[in-house]
């Protein structure tokens, strides 16, 4: 139990950081605040957007879920981190049974709004790098070995072996 508390702990997260990290650096690269509101989004101003880093926490929980559920596809293999990306790139992003813009369901169903380059190619600019970079820092994290403090105290903890590295 307690491993698998850890490694919902470290995807959950990775998950916050880096999407609030990326949020952050592409609502000031696409200039989001100018466009938002005219597609229907709330404002950055809104509590709810406000909070959203807060919310995160369910769905890092969630990433976590489905993550430990398939992790022998991952933990061991030397780029794990790209299957994980794989995985959260198809499913989530281009093959999402929702119309979300990026999506294969999308360009279905959508009809072609005229939306502002900044939004359309700028969010789904940001949805890879986050999915990139949380698939990347979620793998290293949860493959790096745990460190405790009585392996900190004694001689056989201090340094590591090439054979106790994660796989990256």
């Amino acid at each position: 139990m307690k491993e698998k508390l850890a490694f919902g702990a470290k995807v959950t997260v990775a998950h916050v950081l880096t999407y609030t990290l990326c949020g952050m650096l592409a609502m000031t690269l696409f200039d989001y605040q100018s466009t938002i509101e005219s597609i229907g989004m709330r404002g950055t101003d809104d509590l709810m957007v406000q909070l959203a880093p807060v919310f995160q926490i369910a769905r890092g929980a969630l990433f976590a879920v489905v993550l430990w559920l398939i992790r022998s596809a991952f933990m061991e293999r030397r780029h794990g981190w790209l299957i994980v990306w794989t995985v959260v790139a198809i499913l989530g992003i281009f093959n999402t049974p929702a119309t979300s813009p990026g999506s294969i369901e999308a360009l279905i169903y959508l009809e072609p709004t005229g939306e502002p380059l900044n939004t359309s190619i700028g969010g789904t600019l940001e949805i890879l790098a986050q999915t990139l970079l949380f698939s990347v820092f979620a793998t290293w994290w949860v493959k790096r070995p745990a460190r405790h403090a009585s392996a900190a105290a004694s001689p056989a903890g201090i340094g590591t072996t090439k054979s106790s590295e994660p796989k990256f």
